[in-house]
């Protein structure tokens, strides 16, 4: 179940660290290609750029999915699948993460426009793709 657990961890913090390294270099320079792996591609309407592949094309809040992971993954590591107890850390990722990921979603609604109404159509999952 440990080795269950760090792996669990590790897609988490692949999937959070990533994301956020990846948005990070596409601020920076949106046209630079991301561990020289991926070449960014985003809609744009010339002043206003939103990213929609890699990480960012998994789900619209794929950083919160890593979050999540860990999570999961450290309660986990404690052995008790049936005990409430350490489930208690991923729920309070849940109860915090959902209303933020619709605070968040309305704000680049905001901000975006169209642009956000595009991507909210290229990637349709919020967190959990094809589930949620």
């Amino acid at each position: 179940l440990l080795a269950v657990a760090a792996l669990v961890v590790g897609a988490g913090w692949l999937l959070a660290r990533g994301s956020h390294m990846q948005k990070y270099a596409f601020k920076r320079d949106s046209q630079k290609v991301f561990l020289g792996l991926l070449a960014p591609k985003a809609f744009s309407d010339g002043e206003r750029r939103v990213l929609y592949n890699g990480f960012w094309g998994v789900s619209r809040h794929v950083n919160y999915l890593g979050e999540l992971l860990m999570a999961c993954g450290l309660a986990l590591s404690l052995g008790w699948l049936l005990e409430p107890g350490p489930w208690l850390y991923p729920l309070y990722y849940v109860a915090l993460l959902l209303p933020r990921e619709r605070d968040d979603d309305r704000r680049c609604a905001e901000k975006y426009g169209q642009l956000w109404e595009q991507y909210r159509r290229k990637v349709p999952w919020r967190i959990v793709p094809r589930v949620y």
